[in-house]
């Protein structure tokens, strides 16, 4: 049950930030960090159980690295093949992957280097465990519709479309199992948030405005056939003041009813997370969310649950539509700017979270 989720493993990876993070299946975790790399790592059916051979101390290890990009990932989704997977960046490139491909080489890895070079420097006696052997392959596919840093991707829960969304208001609509353009959204300002409705039939552009901008915050929710602005939410419930709220975070719920929006920035006090009928933008429940800012959002699988994730390095598990908030994962480590909570996801089958913070880590809980 989500308010008995316990902490299966932590991961360290401490090259940089992690960044993304996306389930292949439910046993394969693929991440992204902000130097632009991709690992994918086989869980243990069990949690404290290696996942191989070379596992240590319980804790899954990678078994394929996937280079390419050139800068941050920012996005992950994985189709429902259990094979391919979709990673966005700041490169302005979308890049498909294959996991069934054959790999170009083998080579060694180490994902705690810099733990393990602080521990020699502590004591000199130190022996690290052996690098593990990953095999690394390129991507299938570069798409290079983007010509600016490309923040988000939204798969729609059918998994027949995708949204990506970047720097420049542009908002690109795929066929995902070809990864064929189909249709482009343009709009003011950086989108920080798209997501897709269950049937592809609704889309959410949030456009996240940096202090020095001309342009104002704006929410808005498009039909995706017509290409026309259904709703202006920031417009009609999302202001203070005069200002539309600065939103972060979004998604829809996997059967198309609700869709959630996560007040993020710099924000002082307790940012929210809205609740709303998807096809009217009216609120259902509001909930407290995080201390700085709201980062990310997510559905479980069957759509009873919400995880959010922030700048306070938690992650919170909601029941839906009630708001009852079910657990908090995670725990503070001093503030918006130290450890973030970058990206969370569900497996297929909703029995594991997954979370990417700053601090060059993955986190895994059992939920079931």
């Amino acid at each position: 049950m989500a308010d008995k989720a316990t902490l299966a493993w932590t991961i360290p990876w401490d090259d940089d930030a992690v960044t993304a993070v996306a389930f292949v299946g439910p046993g394969r975790l693929a991440a992204g960090n902000e130097l632009g790399t991709i690992y994918v790592l086989d869980l243990p059916e069990k949690e404290g159980t290696p996942a191989s051979a070379e596992a240590t101390a319980g804790k899954p290890v990678p078994v394929r690295r996937l280079e390419g990009h050139t800068n941050t990932v920012t996005s992950l989704a994985a189709l429902a093949d259990g094979k391919t997977l979709i990673s966005a960046s700041y490169d302005h490139t979308i890049r498909v992957w294959d996991l069934g491909a054959k790999a170009e080489e083998t080579v060694e890895a180490v994902l705690d280097r810099k733990a393990r070079e602080a521990a020699a420097k502590r004591n000199s006696k130190f022996q690290a465990p052996p690098p593990v052997k990953v095999e690394v392959q390129k991507e299938a596919r570069v798409l290079d519709s983007h010509q600016e840093w490309i923040r988000t991707v939204s798969l729609a829960a059918d998994g027949k479309q995708l949204l990506s969304g970047d720097d420049k208001g542009m908002a690109v609509l795929w066929d995902a199992a070809a990864m064929k353009e189909l249709k482009r959204f343009q709009v003011q300002g950086w989108l920080r948030v798209v997501a897709l409705s269950k049937d592809g039939r609704l889309a959410l552009t949030c456009e996240f405005t940096p202090r020095y901008a001309q342009f104002p915050n704006a929410i808005k929710l498009w039909d995706v056939a017509g290409g026309t602005v259904k709703l202006d939410l920031g417009a009609k419930d999302f202001k203070k003041g005069n200002s539309v709220v600065g939103i972060c975070a979004g998604a829809f719920s996997p059967d198309g009813k609700y869709l959630a929006i996560g007040e993020g920035g710099e924000k002082d006090g307790n940012a929210k997370v809205y609740v709303l009928e998807a096809e009217t933008g009216k609120k259902v429940v509001e909930l407290g969310g995080h201390q700085y800012g709201i980062t990310t959002l997510v559905f479980s699988p069957d759509g009873t649950f919400l995880a959010s994730g922030g700048r306070d390095t938690q992650v919170r598990l909601w029941s839906i539509p009630d708001g009852k908030l079910l657990q908090e994962a995670g725990k503070p480590r001093g503030g918006q700017f130290k450890d973030w909570i970058h990206s969370v996801a569900f497996s297929p089958d909703g029995k594991r979270l997954a979370a990417a913070d700053m601090a060059g880590q993955i986190h895994v809980w059992s939920i079931a």
